[in-house]
This record gives C-alpha cells, structure tokens and sequence, in this order.
C-alpha cells in the first residue's frame, strides 16, 4: 500500500497539482498533458493518454496505474495489474507528442472503478561532477491524474453526499461522506454567495469519507454550495 503523501513527497522532486478544470495540464517544465480525467466505458478496452513537450529538450516520462482509494479520509494508492500504460516509459522529444494507451486488461464488474495515474519526469543522466563542484540535484516532476473505469453505464454511478461541521483544535472542519455509486468531483465551495474554497477542493469516492478545513469566519449553520461534476449544489447537512 502506497500512501499519497508518500507518492507526492519525493526526495528528488516535488508533487505537481491538477489543473481545477477539464484542460490539458501544464507544469513548469514544459510537459503538458491531456485529457486530465480519462475514463474506460464498459465495451472499451483503453482509453488515450497524450504527453507533450512544449520545451527545448527531450524529456522522459514513466506512466503508472495505481488503485485509488479513500479509507480513513485519507487517499491511498495500491498497487495492481487490472490497468496497465502502454508504454510505460516514453522518451518525448522537443515539440513532439507521445499517445500513451491506458489498457484494462481484464473486463471490470459492474460499478465504477478508481485509479489515479502518475506521470513521472524522470531526470536525465547526471554528468560527471567537475573537480571540486557538487553536482546539483535534479528535480523529478510528478503529475497525478484520475482516472475511472466501468462495468456498468456510467450514468448509473452516481455520488450521493452528506455532509457536516467537525471541530478539531478549535478550527472547523466539513466532513462530507458518499453514500453513492459514483465519484464526486468537488469544487469552488460557497457560502452566502462567498467563496470558502476556490477551485478544486478534492474528490470523495463512494463509501469514503473526506474532510477539509474552513475558513474560521465560515458561518457553521448556514448552507454551503459546492460543485459537484460541474453541477451547483446545496450540501445535505447530517446530524
């Protein structure tokens, strides 16, 4: 079992967040990817994952397929052979695209099925330390994507959310739980016409329980508004 932060806190790099909307992704090194939230229906076998390099000089990238999964509110990533990239590693040259196919291998059962994709930069080969200078540390860049697959219609995996107001050292927490069939995609979190959180405040999967601080001036008893796979909602508030 793999632990997201121990994925996203790397000795040789650092972790590259997603952009908040459905478009490519770029990084500060030039790499740009696309699309960000793949899916696999149910009758498909892959689904296509393409690496850019906008930069000066060719860059190689490794592409994993991790299961994604919510226990303890926290995200962990497992790993498994139900999905694999093709190919694993790439080496993409300046202003040159590589299509990466993302294969299930085996037919899911029915329901939605989580995984997130990470994309490593791998740093190239270090040249001999000159006399008497250290070498400088090469910086890996990580990206990780979601990716969900399908036994079933994915209209019928649907998230189904409650939600309440935790207190832990005197700051206010929203707890939000999924008791649906679906993930559910969460961004721009309101309150009173006021943004508490902008952009993408995380991903709850079904069965999972997730939690994020607010803002201390958060009004506890008023309703909040979050956007959930790109539809406004009014959150449910469980006792």
């Amino acid at each position: 079992m793999i632990r997201r932060a121990m994925l996203l806190a790397l000795g040789l790099g650092m972790g590259v967040a997603m952009a908040t909307m459905p478009r490519p992704a770029v990084a500060q090194s030039s790499v740009v990817l696309w699309p960000v939230d793949p899916r696999i229906a149910p009758g498909e076998q892959a689904s296509a994952l393409w690496l850019e390099n906008r930069g000066k000089t060719p860059v190689t990238l490794q592409v994993r397929a991790f299961a994604w999964r919510q226990p303890a509110g926290e995200d962990d990533y497992q790993r498994q052979d139900a999905v694999v990239a093709s190919p694993p590693i790439a080496e993409v040259g300046p202003g040159q695209r590589q299509l990466i196919r993302v294969i299930r291998r085996t037919a899911d059962a029915a329901g939605e099925h989580a995984y997130r994709l990470l994309i490593d930069e791998l740093p190239p080969p270090a040249p001999p330390a000159e006399a008497g200078v250290s070498a400088q540390l090469s910086v890996q860049m990580r990206y990780s994507i979601p990716l969900f697959t399908y036994g079933s219609p994915q209209a019928t995996a649907r998230p189904a959310l409650t939600s309440r107001i935790e207190m832990a050292d005197g700051k206010p927490w929203l707890a939000i739980t999924n008791t649906g069939t679906g993930h559910a995609r969460l961004t721009d979190l309101k309150q009173g016409g006021a943004v508490v959180r902008g952009g993408l405040v995380g991903y709850v999967l079904p069965g999972a329980t997730m939690r994020w601080e607010l803002p201390e001036q958060a009004r506890l008893s008023a309703p909040l508004i979050i956007t959930v796979n790109g539809s406004e909602q009014t959150l449910a508030r469980s006792s």
